[in-house]
């Protein structure tokens, strides 16, 4: 029976697969004791706890997926050598196998001694490190494995038996390496050849090179500009300024050149008393990167700003503002940990961070989706919920709200009532017959963005009532254009509107030259400054210039537009739009019509390479501003590479609620060191996650740092009022620590926020008795002081 083609039938003097096979087995096995080797060594030197651990057979999983690929191109080259030559093949493949694993010892030596695993830059790498790694242990070691690469190969000479009756073998290595494709890998578990060769491929096959001169390439002198202000009537005291981002409001649904008009009857009422901006983009084809280019102005890397890994130095308006004494917040529905918002908030220092876990009973959830998971609460749910905050602060604010009820898969309250809607302005309505059954058809959406209408009218109505009003801008912007609906030309998606309204407006108008949202933050910044003298940098680095320009296009403008992550396609060269390396020429509505200039062609796909260069390039390094020009420093916890060998070994992955639960076993275990270790790991990357910071301040308490532990707690039930958790253990840290008044005091704040839990309640009536305990002792004692004196003096 003739199992595989390539393999088994090679000449009747050559090798077969019967001779090929226990050569994979034993390169596989010699990989396993390449695996025991380095977990024993840093289990010696300390930084594992253990070295038959979760990390150990996941190194051992991700071996058996490089064996398989190493052994299917092996395969053909056996086949093809046995072919030409007998013995050829074998001996070949044999050396290969060999040099494979005598590389995957240097690496894995050079890992043990540094804690770092090698990648693109080995050689530079090494030279620099020359002093900190010694080949001795290896020299000691690698007769062994060439040993026992020998040894098993005679040993699993009898695999053969059971390969030769299943599928083809090159089937079967293929199928196991799609299966450890995928799985998320550290350096502590991940075979370090096919790391260092991946890091090599990427390199090399990536031809978006920054080569320029300048370190800092986006830097440039601040220049102020005035194109708002002649719009505007400013008053003495700096207004407040509010942004309001919908979720997918695209040009499409809202004004006169609306293609489904007649669903957001009162963002188009609006529209005669504001600045609106006809041929306006969001950089971005996806809600979760518009943040970071409408408040920053931040180039994208390549998964979004606010997902790229580590610290970059930047500026943004939220820390502009808030050096120039703005507070300032974020309002959403949803999980601010989701794309990162909240390291990215954090550290631009945010004063409030509303999300999904600060509402409270009062406030209703979305309804679940198919899957059992609720998106977060919906837009009406949002404002009111940041609205009833908004006083909390004095003096100029800026306040970010993001929905999120107009994002697949839509399900917004009431949807029946909504649904009825959307036929009654679908009756009313003269939109086109292929237009109506798309409404139709999708009348979810279309609720939806009727719904989120209702909510920013019900937002800004309430908002009138209040003092501020008068002296408040409103920044209205869609991310991007739903892409669940049809579009007109690849454009479209980008197509989003722009409206600025305020009671501060001297002429409304409607704008025809083409901006971004990149463009807003230093138009708003230039506004601010001309008239209260801002503190602002002298270099900044933002992408954006002017949101107006004299003619519909300024030819010198370059708007970048990021598509999804690793998915940078298309880009805007004055009045020229490249996408997937196809030209057009946009005319005064954004229509695109082909063209024919091999030239401007050339021009334009320069400067889109150039872009995305500089890109990859001041992500990767951190070369946006230097780091002295920024306004706040890092937040970032810094960890010995020790430390992260140690917690590889016990979190593989990204689902951090089960990190915090490792973390919370080792704490009950009184491992409280190795317990602060994995915590503060897990908020360097999920800065708000509640109840790893809770667990912090237990640690803390449990320790008898009740100093440490009250400062971490009372940050908790800052950021998280409505959580009951972070009070009950901050009651418990008072108790433990004899601070009974505190938290008898804290009972107020306890029901200001609406807590309604019998742990907490009991906690609070443990206090008033010992309290009550204790003054009563104190008035025996104070007694019996005073019958001594009265009895001493009478003597």
């Amino acid at each position: 029976m003739q199992n595989d083609s390539n393999i088994s039938t090679i000449s009747e003097n050559g090798k077969t697969l019967k001779d090929f096979i226990p050569l994979v087995f034993s390169f596989f096995g010699c990989l396993v004791v390449w695996s025991l080797y380095q977990n024993i060594r840093l289990y010696l030197s300390g930084a594992l706890d253990g070295f038959l651990n979760k990390s150990f057979f996941l190194l051992v999983m991700h071996h058996t997926g490089f064996s398989a690929i190493l052994a299917l191109f092996a395969a053909f080259l056996f086949n093809f050598l046995e072919r030409r030559k007998p013995d050829l093949g074998l001996k070949t493949t044999r050396i290969v196998f060999l040099a494979f694993l005598i590389l995957e010892g240097f690496l894995v030596e050079y890992y043990v001694q540094n804690y770092e695993i090698l990648g693109y830059g080995i050689v530079s790498t090494l030279r620099s490190d020359s002093s900190h790694f010694s080949l001795f242990p290896l020299a000691l070691t690698l007769p062994l494995i060439v040993a026992s690469f020998h040894y098993l190969g005679k040993r699993f000479v009898s695999v053969y038996g059971p390969i030769s009756k299943m599928y083809p073998f090159t089937i079967i290595l293929f199928s196991i390496f799609l299966a450890t494709l995928n799985s998320d890998k550290k350096p502590i578990n991940e075979n370090k050849a096919q790391h260092l060769i991946v890091s090599l491929a990427k390199t090399t096959l990536d031809f978006n090179t920054y080569e320029g001169e300048k370190e800092y390439p986006l830097l440039r002198p601040y220049v102020q500009k005035d194109d708002l202000n002649p719009y505007f009537d400013l008053r003495k005291e700096k207004p407040h300024i509010v942004f309001l981002i919908v979720e997918g409001l695209g040009s499409d649904f809202v004004g006169k050149n609306a293609i489904y008009p007649g669903f957001t009857p009162f963002l188009d009422s609006i529209q005669n008393k504001a600045l609106v901006w006809e041929n306006f983009v969001s950089n971005t084809g996806e809600g979760a990167a518009a943040l970071s280019s409408i408040i920053g102005s931040l180039p994208f890397g390549d998964a979004g700003f606010t997902n790229e890994d580590g610290f970059v130095h930047r500026h943004t308006l939220f820390g502009i503002l808030k050096n120039n004494g703005y507070t300032t917040s974020f309002n959403y529905g949803g999980n601010s940990a989701l794309n990162r918002f909240d390291r990215f908030l954090d550290e631009e220092r945010v004063d409030r961070i509303l999300d999904k876990n600060n509402f409270g009973d009062e406030y209703i959830l979305q309804d679940e989706d198919a899957a059992g998971i609720s998106l977060g609460y919906p837009d009406k749910e949002l404002f009111k919920r940041g609205q009833s905050l908004l006083n909390s602060f004095s003096g100029p604010r800026m306040d970010v709200f993001l929905t999120l009820s107009t994002k697949s898969p839509y399900l917004v309250p009431n949807r029946e009532y909504y649904w009825n809607k959307v036929d009654h302005i679908l009756k009313e309505s003269s939109i086109g017959r292929r237009e109506r059954k798309l409404v139709r058809n999708h009348k979810e959406i279309f609720a939806s963005l009727n719904y989120a209408d209702e909510a920013i009218e019900a937002f800004i109505t309430h908002y009138r009532k209040t003092q501020e009003y008068t002296n408040t801008i409103f920044i209205i912007t869609g991310t991007h254009n739903l892409t669940d609906l049809p579009q007109k030309d690849e454009l479209s998606r980008y197509r989003v509107p722009l409206m600025i309204f305020s009671p501060l407006i001297n002429s409304p108008k409607r704008i025809g030259s083409l901006a971004s949202h990149m463009d807003i933050m230093p138009s708003l910044v230039s506004l601010l400054d001309r008239e209260y003298k801002l503190k602002i940098p002298q270099q900044v680095a933002w992408l954006g210039e002017n949101l107006l320009s004299p003619d519909a296009f300024d030819e010198a403008k370059r708007i970048p537009l990021f598509r999804g992550k690793n998915n940078i396609q298309d880009f805007i060269n004055g009045s020229y739009y490249l996408t997937d390396n196809s030209i057009y020429r946009m005319d005064k509505n954004l229509s695109l019509k082909e063209f024919d200039d091999d030239t401007m062609e050339k021009q334009v796909k320069d400067n889109f390479g150039y872009f995305k260069s500089v890109n990859k390039y001041v992500l990767k390094s951190n070369r946006i501003i230097p780091g002295d020009a920024t306004i706040f420093a890092s937040l970032q916890t810094d960890f010995s590479k020790q430390d992260m060998v140690w917690i590889q070994s016990v979190f593989n992955g990204k689902d951090f609620d089960r990190a915090y639960a490792t973390a919370r076993n080792l704490a009950h275990d009184r491992d409280w060191d190795r317990a602060l270790l994995l915590c503060r790991y897990i908020l360097k990357e999920i800065p708000r996650h509640a109840d790893t910071e809770i667990l912090t301040g237990r640690i803390h308490a449990w320790q008898k740092d009740y100093i440490k532990s009250i400062a971490v707690l009372q940050e908790a039930i800052r950021k998280y009022p409505t959580y009951a958790d972070g009070y009950a253990a901050l009651l418990d840290t008072y108790f433990w620590s004899g601070q009974h008044q505190k938290a008898i005091d804290l009972s107020k704040r306890i029901r200001q926020n609406g807590i309604a839990s019998d742990e907490v309640e009991n906690k609070i009536l443990r206090a008033r008795k010992k309290l009550k305990s204790e003054t009563a002792k104190k008035d025996v004692d104070l007694n019996e002081n005073a019958t001594v004196e009265t009895t001493f003096t009478e003597n």
